[in-house]
């Protein structure tokens, strides 16, 4: 059986609106479960934003992981619960450097400065109560693809 994975999704495109994505959980037996998402601030959605730092998508092609179990952050913009990913920090062939990456709800002024962000609450709770279903089952982290197209 494959293990459970995530893939987030977005298109990246010129842009002065906020762009949506999609978060997708997939269980091992294929079921995907769905969520609005998005990744990065409005104007900064486009190709080869991803190295803007606090401005930019989280960059594609790495072999990410979340854990199933968050912690609570205190931050302007998550001010909640935070799946931090790793690897972390992640370094671009040309040196640039991103970090400090996680899914959180999209909290305060909409977009983010990297991270995956849930845009409904409802969804956010959903996808929090199902992580913590897999943490008490025995599954301590996820993988993460990033697709951008």
């Amino acid at each position: 059986m494959t293990p459970h994975k995530l893939i987030f999704t977005m298109q990246l495109k010129p842009a002065t609106e906020l762009l949506d994505g999609n978060l997708q959980l997939i269980y091992p037996d294929g079921e995907p479960i769905d969520y609005l998402a998005t990744s990065g601030c409005a104007g900064w959605q486009q190709p080869g934003d991803e190295w803007e730092r606090g401005k930019g998508p989280i960059p594609q092609g790495f072999d990410y992981e979340i854990p199933t179990t968050p912690y609570w952050s205190d931050t302007r913009g998550i001010e909640g619960l935070f799946f931090h990913i790793t690897p972390d920090p992640v370094v671009s062939p040309g040196g640039r450097t991103r970090s400090e990456f996680g899914i959180h709800f999209d909290a305060n002024v909409p977009g983010s400065a990297g991270c995956i962000v849930l845009r409904n609450f409802s969804g956010w709770k959903r996808f929090c109560e199902r992580m913590e279903l897999l943490a008490r089952s025995g599954v301590e982290q996820i993988p993460l693809k990033v697709v951008y197209s």
